[in-house]
């Protein structure tokens, strides 16, 4: 085979390859492409997970402040008016937190709730609840209400419920119902069964409600911060019954109260600092959420502390 001038063997063209200095040339500008595009890829990835974390921490929080400034936009309610005298008949009303009607709105400081994390505010609220049914007779004697058979009352034996009209509200616990009836007797839970308010509480006058006088379910809640048993914190609420998991990642929770003081002014102040929670109208939150990955500084979580204020409906006509 003879080598004609054109650098090939009769006609055909010899290969020519890479050189070794060439071919570490191409990797390495290889795994400089590869590289970038993999801390694009990261950066990008970094970037998803601290907006998505951000994402359920502002959830998180718009959650926790709409059903709790719910609870407290209500507190000391009714169906008919919050300034009637109202009579507790309620076993142990004072002591039971859940029907205890002197204080529908209360607060703890640092840790005084006993199921609440330490060094975390709470604060228990207690309201007419939705549900309401209309009285159609009161018979004071029998100890019944007749509500009427359509459509259903709703309640049920050992329920706390609110009755009130435009003069006064009764506050007791359901002993029997029916169909059509709610009964208000001793047996069922009840330190009396009249619900007057005079002259003393479990002591009252009987009192008979007139027709279209309202009756309601009595709501209580206690939100407060807790470990959920996951190794983080979430916000509960509390309603007399089993705790209720609200919003998970709530790793504090700070509360100061409006109080319209003896000056005529309104100053915000700690729980243990309120002179008379009958005077309290409102509510500031200061939440602290941290997110559920480290997609912070320094491979710290995400936190942010978030500020809300919330008024007692009933105080601030």
């Amino acid at each position: 085979m003879k080598k004609n001038d054109t650098g090939s063997f009769n006609g055909y063209r010899l290969a020519k390859g890479l050189t070794l200095i060439e071919l570490m040339i191409a990797m390495v500008l290889g795994l400089l492409v590869v590289g970038a595009a993999i801390a694009i890829f990261l950066s990008n990835r970094q970037a998803f997970r601290a907006t998505e974390n951000l994402g359920r921490v502002q959830e998180t929080a718009r959650v926790g402040f709409e059903m709790m400034a719910r609870d407290i936009r209500d507190s000391g309610g009714n169906a008919c008016d919050f300034t009637t005298p109202v009579g507790n008949v309620i076993n142990s009303a004072a002591v039971n937190w859940f029907t205890n009607w002197d204080q529908p709105v209360f607060g703890f400081d640092n840790g005084g709730m006993p199921t609440s994390l330490a060094g975390t505010d709470a604060i228990q609220v207690l309201s007419g609840g939705p549900g309401e049914a209309t009285v159609v007779s009161h018979n004071a004697g029998l100890e019944r209400f007749t509500m009427g058979a359509a459509p259903a009352h709703g309640f049920v034996t050992g329920n706390h419920v609110i009755v009130c009209n435009m003069l006064q509200t009764s506050i007791f616990r359901v002993s029997s119902t029916t169909a059509s009836t709610v009964r208000h007797q001793m047996a069922g839970g009840n330190c009396s069964n009249t619900l007057g308010i005079l002259p003393s509480v479990c002591a009252g006058l009987p009192y008979t409600y007139t027709r279209n006088s309202i009756m309601s379910p009595l709501i209580a809640s206690r939100w407060y911060v807790a470990a959920n048993g996951r190794g983080g914190n979430s916000l509960f609420r509390h309603n007399g019954a089993a705790p209720e998991e609200i919003a998970e990642g709530v790793d504090n929770m700070q509360i100061v109260y409006l109080e319209d003081t003896a000056l005529n002014t309104s100053v915000y102040a700690a729980a243990d600092a309120v002179a008379n929670w009958g005077r309290v109208r409102g509510a500031r939150i200061f939440m602290t959420l941290v997110s559920q990955d480290r997609v912070g500084t320094d491979g710290n979580p995400l936190t942010r502390t978030i500020v809300y204020s919330v008024s007692i409906r009933n105080r601030n006509l």
